[in-house]
């Protein structure tokens, strides 16, 4: 009797186990809103990628113009240093 009660609640249990896997449908493909979804990501990842080589491209743009305004920069320091030496000998003079 109790070799049978042991037989049933182990054939219970393995049919409740197959049971529940059977219902939650374990598939090794996507869903067509999975699918979807994915695309829709992919899509938004490629604009994403632009954008950052957009910008990249416009930080370099930007870093030569500053360097050329430094450059600007300086050499009017240069000019204006040269103005006053120059106007210092003139009014010695």
């Amino acid at each position: 009797m109790r070799k049978l009660r042991n037989s049933v609640v182990l054939l219970c249990a393995v049919t409740i186990l197959a049971g529940g896997s059977f219902l939650t449908g374990c598939t090794s493909y996507a869903t067509p809103e999975q699918l979807a979804r994915i695309t829709e990501l992919e899509r938004e990842i490629s604009a994403l990628e632009s954008s950052i080589q957009t910008k990249q491209s416009q930080i370099g743009t930007i870093d030569r113009q500053i360097s050329a305004q430094e450059a600007k920069l300086e050499q009017c320091a240069k000019d204006k240093e040269l103005v006053k030496q120059r106007l210092a000998n003139w009014q010695g003079n």
